[in-house]
């Protein structure tokens, strides 16, 4: 650890001292035009939306201010803000950024929000912003990974349905995925396989891998442990039975090959019409409705295991957070409360079409075909504390590329998968 993270620690530390204590303060204090500032990697135009209803626009004590982020900066913006004095009082991030965020944000005391009203409010991931001291986070939104589908392609393939089980992919491979005269793919069943021109490998590895059995990372007593190599008692561990079933699609040998490194991102290549099915997040439809509006598509829950008794999707979760920069740690806790609030998490779920993250909400089916699916696939969403969201993505990608090149035996690449995960939670 260098001086500069060490020097870091401590300031934050003295933070939560302070914020701690301004929780009681705030009760009894009559102040007003107290102003809070808000970090988040939604949309400006989006947010002050939001700020416009009458639960905001008509509070005369407290007024909010929104600062938009790039979600690839907003990490490192943060930590150099607080360490300035200038940071926000809330900062709105997604759950495989909060564990490294995370001595930097002030825990909501049980005695303010109850565990058991927590878990009764919101989805079940929304646990992983739990603590033993507090809430880290109240849960704002959640963006599940779904199953997209050519209406077209399978109805030309004879398929009524598409498919759900992940079992069904093999005879639905032999009539999607086609090769050219030289035995190069011309369409494919399904991106699966590769890294590199699948963007969202290390979220597809992840839902796999959750569905097989393992939590990829978890609390062993106060340590947080990677659970990669874990074999949970079975004759094959989950991971090596979730990264055979992912790898084998870049197989050439295999009849269900699907495809290679060669072809474009997985998203150009279902909105170009040369895939079947594309694993995305609820938040693309938009995009790929834009990027070829005459596709014929729709939407399904992501297929699951037989014989896993569960049903699982994975899903990027955001969550609102009281930071330790904060100088009025109760009036931020007030706008955090409302940002989750019933009437505000239906006004967010519309602007940003995407499921809310509470159960109450989620109870009441939309009428629309695809946001009925994401409802759906919201209550069924997990997720992992992540260490590092960069590194583990080049450590599921070197993991994936080391299988499919030959370089390493999917134990080996796992074993050494598994020691780089240990090594960032240290």
């Amino acid at each position: 650890m260098s001086n500069f993270q060490i020097i870091l620690l401590v300031l934050f530390g003295v933070f939560i001292v302070v914020a701690v204590a301004a929780f009681s303060l705030y009760r009894g204090s009559s102040a007003t035009d107290v102003k809070i500032v808000v970090w988040g990697d939604i949309s400006s135009f989006d947010f002050e939306h939001l700020l416009s209803i009458p639960v905001f626009s008509q509070d005369q004590t407290v007024s909010v201010a929104y600062v938009e982020k790039s979600s690839n900066t907003i990490e490192s913006e943060f930590t150099e803000a607080l360490a300035q004095g200038i940071g926000p009082d809330l900062i709105i991030l997604t759950q495989d950024k909060f564990l490294k965020e995370k001595p930097k944000l002030v825990p909501i005391p049980y005695e303010s929000i109850s565990e058991r009203d927590f878990k009764n409010t919101f989805i079940e991931e929304g646990e992983l912003f739990l603590g033993e001291d507090g809430i880290y986070a109240l849960p704002l939104s959640i963006d599940p990974l779904v199953l997209y589908y050519n209406r077209d392609l399978l109805s030309n393939a004879g398929q009524a349905r598409p498919i759900m089980y992940w079992d069904e992919i093999y005879a639905a491979a032999l009539n999607l995925s086609k090769k050219d005269a030289a035995g190069n793919l011309v369409s494919s069943v399904l991106a699966l396989g590769e890294a590199r021109n699948i963007p969202h490998a290390k979220d597809i590895l992840s839902l796999l891998l959750l569905q097989a059995g393992t939590p990829i990372t978890e609390f062993s007593g106060s340590t947080l442990r990677s659970q990669l190599i874990n074999n949970f008692n079975l004759p094959i561990s989950p991971s090596q039975a979730a990264f055979d079933f992912y790898t084998q699609f870049s197989n050439q040998t295999k009849a269900f090959y699907s495809w290679n490194r060669s072809l474009i991102d997985a998203q150009t290549h279902f909105t170009s019409g040369d895939s079947a099915y594309y694993l995305g997040f609820a938040s693309e439809l938009k995009a790929l409705r834009n990027k070829n509006p005459t596709l014929n598509f729709s939407v399904s829950l992501v297929p699951q295991s037989r014989v896993s008794g569960k049903i699982i999707t994975f899903g990027s979760l955001r969550g609102v957070a009281i930071s330790r920069g904060s100088r009025n740690t109760a009036a931020a806790l007030t706008v955090a409360t409302k940002l989750v609030s019933k009437e505000v998490a239906l006004f967010l779920s519309q602007e940003l079409l995407l499921p809310p993250a509470r159960r109450d909400l989620l109870s009441q089916k939309p009428t629309d075909t695809a946001m009925s699916v994401f409802y759906n696939a919201a209550l069924q969403s997990r997720g992992w504390l992540d260490p590092d969201t960069l590194a583990t993505n080049i450590i599921f990608r070197e993991a994936i590329e080391s299988i499919t090149s030959g370089r390493a035996r999917t134990v080996e690449a796992i074993n050494k998968a598994d020691r780089e995960i240990e090594a960032l939670i240290k």
